[in-house]
């Protein structure tokens, strides 16, 4: 945890106060961004620029909020705008790429490790995966996600649906086990 003097280190421009912050939060941050982009070069810069913006924007927080929230959704937004401009990316966030449909269950979940529900998140499709990450792990409401990726409401609802269902195809193959009772 961040003392409120380590943060006041950051606003002063303090180098010890900023490295402090940086190695108590990096592979959080790092986790963070790997999430929205695979590429382990681009994530650490995606990253760093992350960080720069934090310790610019410093004087913003506001003490007694949670200062790691509040990184966090400078890193996430940080990876947003990465993918909103960079030309890799332009096309992901468009209404195009429509998936298939599976009656699917979701049995067996809890027996699955962290690390291998996030390479299955890893493969559905760039945009889904996007929404997926904003809505269920970093906790954006649909309206966010709308404004941030300059979607409507009921499209980051479609893509966060269209995730779950790719998701638990994924599941469906990795651990036809799990689906042999269902018929």
């Amino acid at each position: 945890m961040i003392s409120d003097s380590i943060i006041n280190g950051c606003i002063d421009e303090e180098r010890s106060s900023q490295k402090k912050v940086y190695d108590t939060y990096f592979p959080l941050m790092l986790a963070i961004v790997r999430r929205y982009i695979k590429d382990e070069e681009e994530a650490m810069d995606v990253m760093n620029q992350g960080f720069i913006k934090i310790f610019k924007k410093i004087d913003q927080y506001h003490f007694g909020n949670s200062f790691e929230g509040w990184c966090k959704r400078i890193v996430i937004n940080s990876a947003l705008d990465h993918l909103r401009s960079n030309k890799r990316y332009k096309d992901i966030f468009s209404f195009e790429a429509i998936m298939p449909t599976y009656q699917v269950y979701n049995d067996g979940l809890n027996n699955m490790s962290i690390s291998e529900l996030m390479s299955i998140i890893d493969t559905i499709s760039p945009v889904s995966k996007v929404v997926f990450n904003m809505f269920a792990i970093d906790g954006y409401s649909h309206k966010e996600i709308a404004d941030h990726l300059s979607i409507s409401v009921g499209t980051s609802k479609w893509h966060l649906s269209s995730a779950r269902k790719q998701i638990q195809a994924k599941l469906k193959v990795a651990y036809p086990d799990l689906y042999l009772a269902y018929g």
